[in-house]
Order: structure tokens, then C-alpha cells, then sequence
């Protein structure tokens, strides 16, 4: 190897120094070296010297190795020498290191000073005008592209707090868990102005503070650049990544197609945006700020077009599709897009072991624009709600936020209204059963609730919508404290009338007694014609119970979603008007899930990403390389996993898991046990 600096897989050192080492015993081990006061970080490589080739060294077995000395502070092996057999290096355990202009390696002493010059001026700023820390923006720019390298430039950049980094086209963003001054108004109006410049053909609009020339800085007195940013001929060039540098882009894509095809009908123009990763990567947050990017540019694009039509800038009335008193006709369109939200995120976010504010449904949200680039509409379309959620929570998350904001936001008097008075989180076992009741990032339940309440106003929710879903809420807290009396030794049961939850039901779904104890604790069977009913064991109908908490809830939510859709969808709610629009496509759905106790959500959830990453798998790599082949580009083929396999085993016709399911649930008389054998 020319380089004396390499990275090498701890995996391999481990099977060298600890051979056959046990789980356990290399746990204990770390902790023992956490205890003696070390800092260790093993995220998979360390970074080595090495001291002598395989030409000059061999080991006890007389086969070739290099010598290596670990030089990484942050490794338990730290100035430990290791012989690495030949074959292991040549298996891609002992890799080059990448150079980072100079940051990591000595070897750059040789650059001239116009090269240094020239490598100064193409530093750009982090997000708080932080001087560059050397890592690229893009990690396609590495020298050696491979793991060590991409995983350690993407740590160094996060330590800087520069949480956003390309890799061509793709964005990666690592969640920060705090408050990153990398948002707001004034960063936005960057990008979007950046933009604008690129789509004029022009630059050299922004200098850097301090040459003796204007900044430009935008209403209001704030700068408009993010630190000392140098604007050159390149407009991609001037600000780092960032979520509305992928939102302004795709914009501007899609308007480009509109331009090209004359400036009328929009059709064929769209665009999409898939957003994935595991739980807790940060993609609902992502989701908001795409959103919120692409509503502001376009009121400014609107406020423009009125500036020019009347001479002055006024807000776009929404046409109101509702006769509706509660509904805020002064709203935007695209501010009933944004508060589209809050609804959501009371109703389907929860609070995990990764997340405070976790997605648990999946959501495809339309943004419709015409062919000014006017946003005149939406939809939203969601997947895959958590149902099991409202039965039980695994120790340290929480169940939906709706109910906790309830019982904290709600007055007296309205508390009383819905049959809560007197009650807390702590009464009911859907909200208790975890024993966590608050939020880690700081927000309040109060707080949510408001927000919550001004959102169904202006989204357009009547006051007896509103009623209608606090009222289904409550009744579902109520429904999880209902108990049963064992009949006839525990062959039938029937529901307890002396449970002070009975009547709060009752009231809120507006059923009578008889017919709730009739659905929950009997089931009919039809046989030749003529119809029979059986009792339902106590195990059963607490079963019961427990769907019929999960079906009222979905149908709940499902019943929200339509409304928001039929508030914010262009002309009807049918949506005949598509054709005229063209659609910027925001994907945000579950990452990969993997818990200790998982359920037939968690496998809905990771086939559906599996069936994604094949996509990617399709268009990134597979199609990317046979066009290489048809115009005869030289190049290397580039082998990657396909989960076809993965995807066979789930959902194949005949031997799929799920079409197993679906025919087990055909069939009289079967169970989980008896699918389970099969």
C-alpha cells in the first residue's frame, strides 16, 4: 500500500487478539475499559500505521502480514500492534484512508501555495458561519470512496454540526437530537434567492463580508447568506447541503419542465421526494421543512405575480369549499397545507425509545402546483397506522399524543364535556401501562393541544367535527378500563355493569348497553342458511375489546385524513383537475423496525421498505449501469445486495407470509397457533 495511513475493520483485530471470544465476555471487557475512565467508540473501523509490509513479515504459520499500529484515541486498541494476514487485506478489511484536503494525513505537504490558495477559496462555511472543517459537502469528492471513509467523514461533519451531506443527488441528514441553528426565514430566503440566480443564469451576487463591497441582505436587515459564503459561477456551489437546497431544486426541476413544454399545462412535470430511514432518523421532521419550504416559495412566487398584476403584495385567498362558520377563510392554501400537521401528528405520532415525536403511520403527500408554480392544492394519502400501539407500549414510549394533550390541555369545563373530569393519564391503561407520561425534547402536552385546536379551525373543522373526534378519543381511554365478569366458569363472560367506564361509553359512541355487550361478548356464526349465536370466552372478547378499540380509532383517523384532503384538494374533492397540476411527491413512511417484542405491523413496515430499497436497488444502480453498457462507457460493475429473496419470502403468490395470512383467515376454526403450524 502507498499510504502509511489505513483503516482497519475492528472485527478482524477483535478475531486476532480475542479469538473466540464470546458476546458476553467482549461486553464485560468494554465495560471494564469504560470503567477505567476510557472514551470508547467502536462504530466498526480504527485508524492504523502501517509499519511493515507483507513483503518483509510473516506470522507464526509462515503466511504473509503487514504490521499495523492502531493510532486511534478512541479505540480500545489504541498503539496496540497487530500482525494482519495478507488474505484478510485483500478481503477489504484494510483499506486505504481517505484524504480530507489535508485534515487527516500528512501527505498533502507537497501542495504549492496557489493549490492551498485555491483549496481555501473552495472552503465554504457550516450553517452558523463556522469556518469549514475540511470534510467535503459531497462524498463523492473522497479520495477512496468506501465505508471507513463516508462513515468517518459524515462523524466529522456531525461534530461540526453540519448534519446535511450529499452524495450526488442523494441527501443524507443525520438527526442531531437538539435545536441546530440551521433553520428559519432568513437561511430559507438563501436558498431560495440562490435559486432564483441559477435559474437567471447569473452569480457573483454575494460576496464575502469584508471585501469592501455590499452584502446582500434581505428584508427585514438579515442576512440573507449563511456565514462568509462565497458566490462564484457555480450556483450549486455556494451554500451546503441543506433540506431546502433538495426542496428549492426540486422546484425549480419541475418548473424547468414546465417552461420547457411552453409555460401551459403543467402535465407531466412531477416530481417526487422519498425520504426513508430507520425510526428515529429524523424523517417526519424532514417531511415539515420540505413542506414549509415549498409553501413559502410559493406565496413569494404568488406575491411576485401580484406585485407585477396590482402593484403591491397581498396573500392568496382559498377558495372556501365549506359552508363552514369555523372555517378561517383568511387562511392560505398554503398555510392550511403546513397546519395539516399538527392534526396528524396528535393523532399518529407517539413518543419511542428513539423518538419523541415518531411517525407511526406512513403518509405520500401530493403538493399540487399550476403552471406559475403557484402551490393551489394537496392531498395526502397514509399507510399503515400502529394500531397495536393503542393497546400496550413498550416500556419508555408513550401512546398517541392526542390522548395525553386531552387530559393536559383541556379546561374543566371541556374535560367535562367528554367525561375526563376528575382524570389523568395515570387512570387509564392505554396511557399508563408504559409509566411514561411526558416528552424528553421539551415539548408541552398543553401547548400541543392549542396547537392542535387552532389547526382543526382552520383546516376547516366544524365545531361538531371537532366534538365528534375528541369524543371518539375519550371513548377509546374509557373502552381500555372496561372489565368482564366470567360466566359459567369462564366459558362466557359478560361486561361488568358496576365499571364506572361503562357509562362514559355508552354516552360517547352513543350506543346502548345491550348492544355493546351483545358485540363484545357473543359472535354469530352462519351455517345452511340460518344464523347462531355463541359465547365468547372472557380471553375472547377482551380480544374483542381490544379491535374494537383499534378499528374505531382507525376509522377515526381515516375519517380526518378525508377531511384535511377535502380542505386542501384542488376544485372538488374527487379530484377530476389533476391532469392540469404538476405534483412535487413527498414519500415519508416507517424505517426499518426491529424491537424486542415485534408485531404484524413491524412486518408490514419492513417489507414495505424492503419493496423500496429495491426500487432504489432498480433506479440508482441496476438502470444507472446498464445505460453504461449501451453507451459503452468503460467502467467497473458495482455489485449490490438483491433482497428479491427477502421480498419472495413475505409476499411470494402461493408461499408468501401474508398469503398464508390471508388464507388462514379464510378458513373456519383457525387461530394464530394454527398458522403458525403451518
Amino acid at each position: 500500500m502507498s499510504d502509511s495511513k489505513v483503516w482497519v475493520s475492528t472485527t478482524t483485530i477483535s478475531s486476532i487478539l480475542h479469538p473466540n471470544e464470546s458476546p458476553a465476555k467482549k461486553s464485560s471487557r468494554l465495560k471494564m475499559h469504560t470503567r477505567g475512565g476510557f472514551k470508547l467508540v467502536d462504530w466498526g473501523w480504527v485508524l492504523a500505521n502501517i509499519i511493515s509490509s507483507s513483503s518483509t513479515t510473516t506470522n507464526s504459520d509462515g503466511k504473509p502480514c503487514i504490521t499495523i499500529q492502531i493510532d486511534d484515541t478512541e479505540s480500545e486498541y489504541h498503539n496496540k500492534q497487530v500482525l494482519i494476514p495478507q488474505g484478510l487485506v485483500d478481503g477489504g478489511n484494510v483499506v486505504v484512508m481517505a484524504n480530507y484536503h489535508g485534515t487527516e494525513t500528512d501527505n498533502n505537504n507537497d501542495k504549492s501555495n496557489e493549490e492551498e490558495k485555491k483549496q481555501k477559496q473552495n472552503d465554504v462555511t457550516n450553517i452558523n458561519g463556522e469556518e469549514a472543517c475540511g470534510y467535503p459537502d459531497d462524498l463523492i469528492t473522497l479520495t477512496h470512496l468506501h465505508e471507513p471513509a463516508v462513515v468517518h467523514c459524515l462523524r466529522k461533519r456531525y461534530e461540526k454540526d453540519m448534519i446535511y451531506t450529499n452524495t450526488g443527488p442523494i441527501l443524507i441528514a443525520l438527526n442531531p437530537f437538539k435545536r441546530c441553528k440551521v433553520y428559519g426565514d432568513a437561511i430559507m430566503k438563501s436558498y431560495w434567492e440562490r435559486g432564483e440566480r441559477g435559474e437567471l443564469g447569473g452569480g457573483g451576487a454575494v460576496k464575502s463580508k469584508g471585501e469592501g463591497e455590499d452584502t446582500n441582505e434581505g428584508e427585514g436587515g438579515e442576512d440573507s447568506n449563511i456565514g462568509n459564503v462565497f458566490i462564484g459561477e457555480d450556483p450549486s456551489a455556494t451554500l451546503p447541503p441543506h433540506a431546502y437546497q433538495l426542496a428549492d431544486q426540486t422546484y425549480r426541476s419541475m418548473m424547468n419542465k414546465v417552461e420547457e413544454q411552453g409555460g401551459g399545462d403543467p402535465t407531466g412535470c412531477d416530481q417526487s421526494i422519498l425520504i426513508s430511514g430507520e425510526s428515529g432518523a429524523g424523517k417526519t421532521f424532514t417531511t415539515k421543512i420540505i413542506m414549509q419550504y415549498l409553501a413559502t416559495l410559493s406565496e413569494r412566487r404568488t406575491a411576485a405575480d401580484n406585485a407585477k398584476a396590482e402593484g403591491k403584495k397581498h396573500k392568496k385567498k382559498v377558495k372556501k369549499q365549506h359552508n363552514n362558520a369555523q372555517h378561517n377563510a383568511d387562511a392560505s392554501i398554503e398555510d392550511q397545507v403546513l397546519q395539516s400537521n399538527p392534526i396528524l401528528e396528535s393523532f399518529g405520532n407517539a413518543r419511542t425509545h428513539r423518538n419523541d415525536n415518531s411517525s407511526r403511520f406512513g403518509k405520500f403527500i401530493e403538493l399540487r402546483f399550476n403552471h406559475k408554480g403557484t402551490l393551489v392544492g394537496a392531498s395526502i394519502e397514509t399507510y399503515l397506522l400502529e394500531k397495536v400501539r393503542l393497546i400496550s407500549q413498550a416500556e419508555g414510549e408513550r401512546n398517541y399524543h392526542v390522548f395525553y394533550e386531552m387530559l393536559a390541555g383541556m379546561n374543566d369545563t371541556t374535560k367535562e364535556t367528554y367525561l375526563l373530569d376528575d382524570y389523568t393519564a395515570e387512570d387509564f391503561n392505554i396511557t399508563s401501562c408504559s409509566g411514561t407520561y411526558t416528552r424528553r425534547d421539551g415539548v408541552k402536552d398543553v401547548d400541543t393541544y392549542k396547537d392542535l385546536v387552532d389547526a382543526f379551525v382552520i383546516m376547516g373543522f366544524s365545531d361538531m367535527q371537532q366534538k365528534d373526534m375528541f369524543s371518539i378519543a375519550s371513548a377509546v381511554l374509557h373502552l381500555s378500563n372496561l372489565t368482564l365478569l366470567d360466566v359459567d366458569g369462564g366459558e362466557a363472560c359478560e361486561i361488568d355493569v358496576d365499571n364506572e367506564h361503562l357509562e362514559p361509553i355508552l354516552k360517547l359512541l352513543g350506543v346502548t348497553k345491550e348492544k355493546l355487550n351483545e358485540a363484545i361478548c357473543y359472535y354469530k356464526i352462519s351455517a345452511g342458511g340460518q344464523s347462531y349465536t355463541k359465547n365468547l370466552t372472557p380471553e375472547k372478547a377482551e380480544r374483542g375489546i381490544e379491535a374494537l378499540m383499534k378499528a374505531v380509532y382507525a376509522a377515526m383517523f381515516d375519517y380526518i385524513v378525508k377531511t384535511i384532503n377535502a380542505s386542501i384538494s384542488v376544485g372538488d374533492p374527487c379530484r377530476n383537475k389533476r391532469s392540469a397540476n404538476a405534483v412535487i411527491g413527498v414519500l415519508d413512511i416507517f424505517g426499518f423496525e426491529s424491537f424486542k417484542h415485534n408485531s404484524f405491523e413491524q412486518l408490514c413496515i419492513n417489507y414495505c421498505n424492503e419493496s423500496l430499497q429495491q426500487q432504489f436497488n432498480l433506479f440508482v444502480l441496476k438502470n444507472e449501469q446498464e445505460e453504461y453498457e449501451q453507451e459503452g462507457i468503460q467502467w467497473s460493475f458495482i455489485s449490490f445486495p438483491d433482497n428479491q429473496d427477502a421480498l419472495n419470502l413475505i409476499y411470494k403468490k402461493g408461499y408468501g407470509i401474508l398469503n398464508i395470512l390471508d388464507d388462514q383467515c379464510r378458513a373456519p376454526g383457525t387461530t394464530d397457533k394454527t398458522a403458525a403450524s403451518e
